[in-house]
């Protein structure tokens, strides 16, 4: 079981709007690795976040998305395209679902729930590829009506019209295989005109002067992240000589990525751990911070309470009469409540023929448990 710092206890960091800031007792940590280290390069200065990841430039989706304050909106896994680096799950690869983070949407109402529950203040648009989704510009219009910040993903080369159409505040061309990347180059002008910002983001699977050329003549940016393995794509990588290092990224990543900084004006390099230890642990602390009072906010963003599984009827009497908060679980999986509640009257319950626990699990959709410890 985690330690559970502050987090918990200390939920008056929520801002306006019931947005919350991710706090937790490592927060101070992340910072203290986050400090801007400026150093002199010929394009200018990087700025090191945590991680091991840099940049010269942070486009704003970045920045949302650091705070772990960006919902992930997969819009299809349907795609056009077959890229051998492609590490999207089995579960998503090639179907028409929707996902909001891991929560599967049916409606406006599960993309609406999810949106809540972890305070987004942007969403990330992506696949699959977004654009073969036709209700992609209905789901647009519904991020836009709540002022969240959206960027998207796409391998095509749009041109005005569809561009006009499209309600974003951002988007990030993925030339396939690094291939033809000129091809984006009209559509990048457009976006500009039309006051949208707008890059391109790709793997590091090779290092292209031609794109870096075009980038600087356009003023875009560029977003590389650390090539990642996966199950989905694990022996396409290992095929063409790349190899496995820590995280489950290529050994060769920094090494373009090094290329890349010399030669890109605007620049912004993400490693696998980054996304994990720095934007979803954030995204989990805010998700956790919304839930009632008596869960307890670990570190990395996992929530700790009491389970208590029997007589449901009977134990709501209890906990009705004893003052306690608690929340029943969908499909006769028990009833959470205080930690405090558990160590009190544990004994009691478990005399009258209830199973009592603690349990640490995510706040998310799937609830997944981490720890049980049964009393």
């Amino acid at each position: 079981m985690r330690e559970i710092r502050n987090v918990g206890k200390d939920r008056e960091n929520k801002t306006k709007g019931n947005r919350c800031e991710s706090g937790s007792g490592n927060e101070s940590k992340i910072r203290n690795e986050s400090e801007n280290l400026n150093i002199n390069l010929g394009n200018g200065k990087i700025r090191r976040l945590e991680a091991k990841s840099y940049y010269t430039y942070l486009s704003e989706g970045c920045r949302i998305c650091r705070k772990g304050a960006k919902l992930v909106f997969f819009a299809t896994g349907e795609c056009s395209h077959s890229c051998f680096y492609c590490p999207i799950s089995v579960e998503r690869k090639g179907k028409k679902v929707v996902f909001a983070n891991e929560r599967p949407v049916n409606s406006d109402t599960d993309l609406l729930e999810e949106i809540e529950l972890m305070s987004a203040e942007g969403v990330a648009v992506t696949g699959g590829e977004p654009l073969l989704n036709k209700k992609l510009p209905e789901y647009l219009e519904l991020f836009r009506s709540l002022d969240l910040h959206v960027h998207l993903y796409t391998t095509v080369a749009v041109g005005e019209e569809r561009l006009s159409k499209l309600k974003v505040d951002e988007i990030r061309f993925h030339p396939v295989n690094l291939s033809k990347s000129e091809k984006f180059e009209e559509s990048i002008r457009l976006a500009k005109g039309m006051g949208i910002e707008v890059g391109i983001e790709i793997p590091a699977i090779s290092y292209e002067q031609r794109l870096a050329d075009m980038l600087n003549r356009n003023n875009s940016f560029l977003n590389l992240n650390e090539l990642e393995f996966s199950s989905t794509n694990i022996d396409n990588l290992r095929e063409r000589g790349y190899e496995i290092g820590e995280f489950y990224g290529d050994i060769g990543s920094q090494k373009i990525a090094k290329l890349y900084l010399e030669t890109v004006e605007n620049f912004h390099y993400c490693t696998a751990l980054f996304k994990d230890k720095a934007q979803l642990r954030r995204r989990l602390i805010r998700m956790g911070m919304n839930y009632p009072e008596f869960y307890q906010v670990t570190e990395e963003g996992t929530v700790i309470c009491g389970l208590v599984e029997g007589d449901t009827a009977k134990l709501r009497e209890i906990l009705n009469n004893s003052g306690e908060d608690f929340k029943i679980l969908e499909g006769g999986g028990g009833i959470e409540t205080s930690l405090n509640f558990i160590e009190k009257e544990g004994g009691k319950l478990k005399i009258m023929g209830y199973r009592v626990s603690i349990i640490e699990r995510y706040p998310t959709w799937k609830r997944i448990v981490v720890e049980r410890i049964p009393l």
